[in-house]
């Protein structure tokens, strides 16, 4: 089943934020750093672009905003072409997908904080990512970046075992 905009006009949809309580107090922010190091190798990088623009309208609009489609496809670098589908339809059919936005009847409701990863999605990324996702905290989360990014020295790391079996 492919997601279209189900609102009279074609070349526009209604986009409004997803609450759900839950997720928004264990969840992270869509437009935050957890998304682009974590959900981005599940969704792949055009379903991620859209996910941070339709989050932000979202946010922007909390009462819903009506976005051309066109205009919305060609700030992601995408073509539109509303007779068939096309790139943007098929990164909205994985926000679908993967439960981060919903068809309504004339509008798509778009999560502004998404869930963590599942067990399942965490296991289909790289060890590396599995290990920084380990170490991530809302709060500070420099240690599962620098992970995630390959930014840590595993000579440091070895230092520090050292230095904590001297202690």
């Amino acid at each position: 089943m492919t997601t279209r905009p189900t609102n009279s006009s074609s070349d526009r949809l209604v986009v409004l934020p997803w609450r759900d309580p839950l997720i928004e107090r264990l969840g992270h922010d869509a437009l935050g750093d957890y998304v682009e190091v974590f959900w981005l190798g599940i969704l792949g990088p055009t379903a991620t672009w859209l996910l941070r623009r339709l989050a932000l309208i979202a946010v922007a609009h909390p009462d819903g905003h009506r976005v051309d489609l066109a205009s919305t496809a060609a700030a992601l670098g995408l073509g539109w072409d509303a007779s068939r589908t096309n790139a943007f339809a098929r990164a909205l059919q994985r926000l679908v997908m993967f439960g981060l936005a919903r068809q309504l009847n004339d509008a798509v409701a778009v999560r502004t904080v998404v869930p963590p990863l599942s067990v399942r999605h965490l296991s289909r990324l790289p060890e590396r990512l599995q290990r920084a996702h380990a170490l991530w905290s809302d709060v500070d989360n420099f240690a599962a970046l620098a992970v995630a990014h390959d930014l840590h020295d595993e000579q440091d790391d070895e230092t520090t075992a050292v230095s904590a079996s001297a202690s």
